[in-house]
């Protein structure tokens, strides 16, 4: 049994996990803290991102794909750029479902707005998670 708990926390893919729960957990505070005094998607999406993106490089760096061989600061701008890229997809989002079009998002889940947001952010958490590792796992943190 200590044998299957030490593999299993050695698996990479269990430390991509932990690691992205947490960076999860630490977007869903700061966005929620953020539309609270801001009232707006985009803005608390952004600040969010920001936090869990820098979060999420130092852990996957340094605990998950520990044993890479590329340069920090080439992994970094590669981290950087996919992860811009996923938040596009979310800042899209926000724009459309929640700051311009926001009756299409609490008709579609029959929520209020706050909900509505909270469901959406969810979602597209799934989505930034399972993006984030194949382009970790295969783009950024690789040994030659």
């Amino acid at each position: 049994m200590k044998t299957l708990i030490k593999k299993i926390a050695t698996d990479q893919i269990f430390k991509y996990l932990v690691a992205g729960v947490s960076a999860t957990i630490i977007f869903f505070i700061v966005k929620m803290v953020v539309f609270n005094l801001t009232n707006s998607g985009v803005i608390s999406e952004i600040m969010a991102q920001v936090i869990s993106i820098l979060f999420a490089f130092f852990t996957n760096k340094l605990w998950v794909f520990e044993k890479t061989t590329n340069p920090f600061l080439h992994e970094f701008i590669k981290f950087i750029v996919s992860r811009l890229f996923v938040l596009l997809i979310s800042i899209v989002a926000n724009w459309y479902l929640v700051d311009t079009h926001p009756q299409i998002l609490t008709g579609l889940l029959h929520l209020s707005l706050k909900p509505s947001v909270f469901v959406l952010t969810l979602f597209l958490q799934v989505l930034t998670i399972i993006l984030n590792y194949i382009f970790s796992k295969f783009l950024i943190f690789t040994t030659k």
